[in-house]
């Protein structure tokens, strides 16, 4: 789910047979690289978006490209380092699921 306020439902079929696990898709990948550039702390402070942060203060203009997204992040450690990160650091409510639950 992109936000808490988001209820998966599933037909009457289905309802009784299976089990939702509501995920939420947080953070954007920008934030993932913030992460990983170690300047959370400083992105914290300016109150912008995550991609205009990493326009400005990183000076990665292509941040929301597929293919700029795919070399930054090919090494797979450094994608889930973030991840794994991410949950250590955001205030994530009791009970919810993220990206680091779907790949433990």
């Amino acid at each position: 789910m992109d936000s808490r306020k988001e209820n998966f439902k599933l037909s009457k079929a289905y309802k009784d047979k299976i089990n939702v696990i509501n995920i939420i898709t947080a953070p954007e990948i920008e934030m993932l690289i913030i992460i990983n550039e170690n300047k959370y702390s400083e992105y914290k402070k300016s109150k912008v978006k995550p991609s205009e942060f990493c326009k400005i203060n990183l000076k990665m203009k292509n941040v929301k490209s597929y293919h700029f997204v795919m070399k930054y992040f090919s090494d797979i450690r450094v994608l889930l380092n973030s991840i794994s990160e991410y949950k250590r650091i955001s205030n994530i409510k009791k009970g919810e699921k993220t990206f680091l639950d779907l790949i433990k």
